[in-house]
């Protein structure tokens, strides 16, 4: 009988043991947070994102990332009622929170521009673009205010000279080719295409100026409310960032299937843009200063302050 029941506790034992690695392995894992990142369209600027995602960054930070193509208008409004958590565009977040949107920048993935001016093979100079028409993809955007400063150091008046019409990402080649406009600011991925395909190259805007065209801009209650996922998107940034510079080959593959190039494009297209991103999301206070301020003028506004639109509080706890 006593070793019935010796038997008996210790099959007992057996079972409670299994029932608990059952119960320890058979936990559903975290749910990933949903967070909806709008941006313009697969473009370099946006790369450090995609990089994220594709990487897997964003899943270690317990984050299931949506990249959702908007246009600006749709872009800051979406963002400023809180219909998406964040957006990738910097310089329009600037122009919504200076205008008094309740929305702010809280990392800095560029300080110039990832794009040019292309046109038909014709056009020999920006002079000659007087009285034609130019392809945005949104109106007070980062490549429109781009546009008005190359144009305005070529001579022209970007507000009178020009006709700008609105056109998506990876259309703007078509409606050139097809008459449809004369011109396009374009990303250079877009642009390098554009070569490909006869036009031209006219200007490479980083030559010309800096600026803020990529970020992270956010709702300001999703920031108030929701410190810690807000963190942990930047985390997630920053992690592509190091990347990026220490991975060339990882993140022209990225590059290759997101923006659909083949590898000697990719690998031209990464010289002449990894020095444009930021090494650690922010930009020192005298080039912030320089380059907001002249952003916002170019918008029409004036006697704001970039510190009023920028909150990087919780990109300095995650870069400690």
């Amino acid at each position: 009988m006593l070793e019935i029941a010796r038997t008996f506790l210790r099959m007992a034992s057996l079972l409670f043991s299994l029932l608990v690695m059952y119960l320890v392995t058979a936990q559903p894992a975290l749910a990933l947070e949903e967070a909806l990142i709008s941006y313009a369209g697969p473009s370099i600027t946006f790369l450090p994102a995609e990089v994220a995602r594709q990487r897997g960054f964003f899943r270690e930070q317990n984050l299931d990332v949506k990249l959702l193509l908007t246009r600006t208008e749709v872009d800051r409004a979406a963002l400023a009622s809180g219909n998406i958590d964040y957006t990738l565009r910097a310089g329009s977040t600037f122009v919504s929170a200076a205008r008094g949107l309740p929305v702010r920048i809280v990392f800095l993935s560029t300080t110039k521009p990832f794009w040019g001016l292309v046109v038909r093979q014709e056009i020999k100079s920006v002079s000659e673009l007087k009285g034609k028409s130019m392809g945005v993809p949104g109106l007070l955007g980062s490549q429109q205010i781009s546009a008005k400063f190359i144009l305005k150091q070529n001579g022209l008046d970007p507000d009178r000279d020009i006709i700008y019409r609105i056109v998506d990402t990876g259309t703007r080649i078509g409606a050139i080719l097809s008459g449809s406009i004369d011109s396009a600011m374009m990303d250079y991925g877009e642009a390098y295409r554009a070569k490909k395909l006869g036009l031209k190259l006219l200007i490479n805007a980083a030559e010309y100026h800096g600026l803020l065209a990529g970020g992270l801009g956010v709702n300001s209650a999703k920031l108030r409310d929701h410190p810690d996922q807000v963190r942990r998107v930047i985390k997630a940034l920053l992690q592509a960032l190091r990347f990026m510079r220490e991975n060339p080959d990882g993140t022209q593959q990225v590059m290759m299937s997101w923006l659909k190039l083949d590898r000697e494009m990719a690998a031209e297209i990464y010289q002449m843009a990894i020095n444009n991103y930021t090494r650690n999301g922010m930009v020192e206070e005298s080039m912030l200063n320089s380059l907001v301020t002249t952003m916002l003028a170019e918008a029409g506004i004036k006697g704001v302050a970039p510190s009023q639109l920028t909150d990087f509080t919780l990109l300095q706890q995650a870069l400690k």
